[in-house]
């Protein structure tokens, strides 16, 4: 019998868990929100599906690493929103080639029909959610 598409999906998940350079998978999500420009805090939440305590967490420690500025707004003092610095896209960078690398050798197990397919089907569920 086939396995539950849920828990190979955590399966997976797992597999492109840990350390990105100097970023946890987490915090590289995050940052990933944050290419496009300022994002506030309860977007971000609502991007990763966290709650903003722990997204205020990830970002009190990346602040504290200097990857990423906190920027209130001058209209309400309230919304808060949160910037990449230099540092943080150098950082990024280096997670991204490092989280490239871990997925280019899981589909290195697969046949090239394999891996077309497999991209194929990612691209189909990206344009759907």
């Amino acid at each position: 019998m086939e396995e539950d598409v849920a828990l190979l999906l955590i399966r997976f998940q797992d597999a492109l868990g840990g350390q990105y350079g100097k970023l946890s998978r987490p915090k590289l999500r995050l940052m990933v929100k944050l290419t496009d420009g300022p994002v506030s805090v309860s977007n971000l939440a609502e991007r990763l599906h966290i709650s903003s305590p722990a997204v205020s967490q990830m970002i009190d420690k990346l602040v504290g690493d200097g990857l990423v500025v906190r920027l209130s707004s001058e209209r309400d003092q309230r919304l808060v929103s949160v910037m990449m610095t230099a540092l943080g896209n150098e950082v990024l960078a280096e997670a991204l080639a490092a989280f490239r690398s871990r997925v280019g050798s899981l589909m290195s197990q697969l046949t090239t029909e394999e891996q077309i397919v497999f991209t194929r089907l990612l691209q189909n569920l990206g344009q759907v959610m």
